[in-house]
């Protein structure tokens, strides 16, 4: 029995080393989700303080000279994301209500969803190019623009100018 004796014993040892172990892990991750915690706070933090700060400067306030560039990039920034949601309107033939600010199809005289009177803007106007066809002189057949030859009668084709 002794042999039965000492295999249970390592058993039970291996057991509470595995379940003490598990535990060290168990606690080892509940502090990195901690600490995670802590820095997501911490980053919040620092937005927050630099909303603040584009927030000062957007409405003239003094701001410190240190972060006076960084404003001006942001500036920067929203112009571009302005001027992209503008094109982005105009590809989708819609506009924006002043009052709401719902998207409307540029053709809308009143909006949908507020009822607010919309400025009427023309939607643009694709240019039409005008298309030059290129015809057979012997029986009139239209041809292909590279085409030295009718290939319906054979004859030699003239240059469009």
């Amino acid at each position: 029995m002794s042999m039965l004796e000492s295999f249970t014993r390592k058993v039970t040892d291996t057991a509470k080393a595995a379940a003490k172990k598990s535990s060290e892990l168990v606690e080892v991750t509940k502090l990195n989700m901690s600490i995670s915690s802590e820095e997501d706070k911490i980053e919040k933090l620092y937005l927050e303080i630099g909303k603040t700060i584009y927030e000062s400067y957007a409405k003239g306030e003094t701001t410190s000279d240190l972060f006076v560039e960084k404003c001006k990039q942001i500036d920067s920034y929203n112009s571009n994301i302005k001027e992209m949601r503008r094109k982005i309107l105009e590809l989708k033939n819609e506009k924006i209500c002043p009052s709401c600010r719902e998207e409307l199809d540029i053709s809308a005289l009143y909006c949908s969803k507020c009822g607010a009177k919309q400025e009427v803007i023309e939607p643009p106007v694709a240019e039409v190019q005008e298309i030059v066809e290129k015809k057979c002189s012997g029986c009139g057949s239209v041809v292909e623009e590279d085409s030295l030859f009718c290939t319906k009668c054979g004859t030699k084709l003239e240059e469009i100018e």
